[in-house]
């Protein structure tokens, strides 16, 4: 065995034991109408090395557009763009994963309603939903984004499922197929997309280097980047997407910033009760504020 693939084996050794979790398995009740939150399962991999090894995707050099991607307006302190001509919504929400070690529940749920809410917003939805939503089956979909978005229309992408970190790759989302598709891999091509008005929200655990890869033009909301995420059974959601769309719909707050913020307050306000960590966080590379 190569020392390349011994010492991947080692890092895939380090993933199946502590996975994105680093607390304990806690529930309780929050403090809104006794909500209760879960943990959300770890991804665990137990296919041999060899296997996991060729089972990432990686960036691709030279993903680039013809054209130059447009230059933002002019940051005014309010959204340069809230009537984008067209909006086009990627989501993905995966709970059955191939074999039943992964599963999850309430990850279509949240897809499902994020759908609702962004076509309530005037979107064009794609949407892949548990084992339709492979590997490829997400590069096509991304790829959709690419191919029909221009200057000054939306784009948004949303995900929830398994997320997780390996060394050497960084954070990565997980299609049901169990690939791995890398931060570098998924936001190639959201970078490609040839507007300045993207938002990305993602509902997994540890997804920090989403956010170091983010380009101007894009909002990135996560429920975590260096934790683990946490379901809603009594609502049948992820809790960060709950509260996300509680205040996108609830509360009427119409910027993606102060719907990221309110989501990432809730989720904290939970966790001090505990003294849990967690880690929801937003990226905010837009110019102005977001009018989804």
């Amino acid at each position: 065995m190569s020392k390349k693939l011994i010492l991947f084996t080692l890092v895939i050794f380090t993933l199946i034991v502590a996975g994105c979790s680093d607390t304990p398995d806690i529930t309780g009740p929050g403090q809104d109408n006794q909500i209760t939150l879960v943990q959300r399962p770890t991804f665990v991999d137990i296919r041999p090395s060899d296997q996991i090894f060729n089972s990432f995707k990686l960036p691709t050099a030279g993903y680039i557009l013809d054209k130059k991607p447009p230059t933002p307006p002019p940051d005014t302190g309010s959204d340069p763009n809230p009537n984008p001509a067209h909006k086009f919504a990627y989501i993905v929400g995966i709970s059955d994963y191939e074999g039943t070690a992964n599963d999850l529940q309430f990850c279509d749920d949240d897809a499902t309603e994020i759908r609702s809410y962004l076509m309530s917003q005037g979107f064009t939805v794609r949407m892949d939903l548990d084992r339709n939503a492979t590997a490829d089956a997400i590069a096509a979909g991304l790829d959709w984004l690419v191919a029909s978005a221009v200057a000054g229309d939306e784009v948004a992408f949303f995900y929830s499922g398994h997320g997780t970190k390996v060394t050497g790759y960084g954070s990565s989302i997980i299609s049901t197929d169990l690939y791995y598709l890398t931060h570098g891999y998924v936001m190639q091509k959201v970078n490609a997309v040839n507007t300045t008005k993207k938002l990305v929200a993602m509902d997994a655990c540890v997804l920090g280097d989403f956010h170091t890869d983010t380009q101007t033009g894009t909002l990135m909301a996560t429920a975590s980047t260096s934790t683990n995420s946490y379901d809603a059974p009594t609502l049948n959601n992820g809790a960060w997407t709950y509260y996300f769309l509680e205040g996108a719909i609830d509360l009427s707050k119409i910027y993606g910033e102060d719907i990221s913020s309110y989501a990432e307050t809730k989720m904290r306000a939970w966790a001090k009760i505990y003294h849990l960590r967690v880690s929801p966080a937003h990226t905010d590379m837009y110019s102005g504020m977001m009018d989804i």
